[in-house]
């Protein structure tokens, strides 16, 4: 009987040993839900605590990614760019390769040339740059392929991060001029197919993949006043919810055939929307001088324009017909979050949105929905739990030693909810919509990158490294 124990014993163990690898491919992991199950996460983290390895990188604020193996991040240094490979065990940096080129293009003071995230098809890594555009990279560091893209026209810079769905690569480029979406070989780096987006500004929100029934992908992409879905083999617009603010910054997450998702921006809350006449009526009162387009001394000044460059669109110091109505749609824009169920042909608006709730959002951190509920944290500390089924909220309070602004989103594993503020101070909550605080920690510098788990660890990128924590 001994002998029967011993054996089954040692074929668990063996078992365990060759389970592979967890891995968290993409920006928020497992197709952006910022979820990884499977193994205990340490109750607190921090720069004392709980750290197995650290190690120092050049500057940047793309998360990382990690495969059974590799942990790969972008960054840059004295004007250059960079894709880095670390040893997922030792934090060793295996290689580090200059993209082909640099181009500096205006972005906010917050954005970062190396921001988006890299993805990973858990061997190639394929890293997108404003500046450059997309290249893909073997393990070992040998370049596959380069393609460049751009000048880019966002406002603030670029931001959103490539995704893999179909067998092949997907980056939205929404901007203010000539938006679009574009699909690549994976394999080879030639485009598929490209989408225009012509009702598009500037916006930063990374697309998340769905299957369909039938075998069919498509691919969800917030952006200015609407989410779209669009077939991953085609490029075929399938269907549009409105109703979004206009520049949307925060990530969608999918459960059970309902997507959720937060947008945010200033102007959008219900005290500053604005009705403006149409364009066609500012020209028929206002243009002085008869040249079809509005100057800003041609705009009544309750009706002048906080920021003019931002809707000022082909940057001619002057609003035509296409500026004046971003800048309507601005000014009646909604800031929500919302549930929207997946499915549908066409404007699915009035029959798909299940619920929006429009108080206290977050700016930039993506919704986490974990345990059956949905978390959003914003600026301030101002952490709130939301029914997931009728939108209703179930706890809203201040974490009174984090109140700082967010940038990185939440994740979730273990029963425990990571959050981290830009000013690198960490909360641990409990899971639940009564959520408590079961841990905190400092790691003493800024923060930007949205932390990543799998397999009991969780890897936290600050200003200047790169951590490995587990429970001790």
């Amino acid at each position: 009987m001994m002998a029967v124990v011993t054996r089954s014993l040692l074929s668990l163990a063996l078992a365990a040993i060759s389970l592979p690898a967890a891995e968290w491919t993409r920006f928020r992991g497992p197709n952006g839900s910022g979820i990884a199950e499977g193994s205990a996460l340490p109750e607190e983290i921090g720069a004392g605590k709980n750290v197995v390895w650290k190690t120092a990188i050049p500057m940047g604020k793309s998360s990382p990614v990690v495969t059974a193996s590799h942990i790969y991040l972008t960054a840059h240094d004295d004007g250059k760019l960079f894709t880095l490979a670390l040893d997922r065990k030792t934090g060793k940096i295996l290689w580090r390769r200059q993209a082909p080129g640099h181009r500096d293009e205006k972005r906010h003071k917050l954005n970062d040339p190396a921001a988006p995230t890299p993805v990973s098809d858990g061997t190639n890594v394929y890293v997108f740059f404003a500046g450059f555009g997309m290249v893909s990279y073997t393990s070992d560091g040998a370049e596959r392929w380069r393609l460049a893209m751009g000048p880019f026209t966002n406002f603030h810079g670029m931001g959103a991060s490539p995704v893999l769905a179909g067998g092949k690569l997907l980056m939205i480029c929404d901007q203010d001029q000539q938006a679009f979406l574009t699909a690549i070989d994976m394999k080879t780096g030639k485009p598929a197919w490209r989408a225009e987006r012509p009702d598009m500004v500037h916006s930063f929100s990374t697309p998340i993949a769905h299957s369909m029934p039938g075998g069919r992908t498509e691919l969800i992409v917030p952006g200015s006043y609407q989410i779209t879905s669009y077939d991953v083999d085609t490029g075929e617009l399938l269907w549009t919810v409105r109703g979004l603010t206009y520049q949307v910054k925060s990530v969608p997450v999918i459960k059970d055939g309902i997507l959720y998702f937060n947008g945010w921006a200033p102007g959008g809350e219900p005290a500053e929307r604005l009705e403006l006449p149409s364009f066609e009526e500012m020209i028929k009162l206002h243009d002085s001088n008869k040249d079809g387009k509005l100057a800003k001394e041609e705009i009544p000044k309750p009706w002048q324009p906080g920021n003019w460059d931002m809707q000022d669109l082909d940057k001619d110091g002057l609003y035509n017909s296409r500026d004046w109505l971003c800048y309507q749609m601005r000014r009646t824009s909604t800031n929500a979050t919302m549930a929207v169920r997946l499915g549908g042909k066409g404007d699915v608006t009035g029959t798909h949105v299940l619920w929006r709730y429009d108080k206290s959002l977050p700016d930039v951190p993506g919704v986490l929905l974990y345990k059956d509920v949905l978390f959003l944290v914003r600026n301030g500390g101002i952490l709130q739990t939301l029914n997931p089924v009728t939108g209703k909220a179930i706890k809203q309070g201040r974490l009174t030693h984090a109140m700082e602004d967010y940038y990185a989103s939440p994740v979730g594993g273990d029963g425990k909810i990571y959050l981290i503020g830009m000013q690198g101070t960490v909360s641990v909550l409990k899971a639940a919509g009564e959520w408590e605080i079961s841990g905190k920690g400092e790691f003493g510098e800024e923060v930007f990158a949205t932390p990543a788990i799998a397999d009991g660890h969780i890897w936290v990128r600050t200003a200047t490294a790169l951590y490995d924590f587990a429970k001790q």
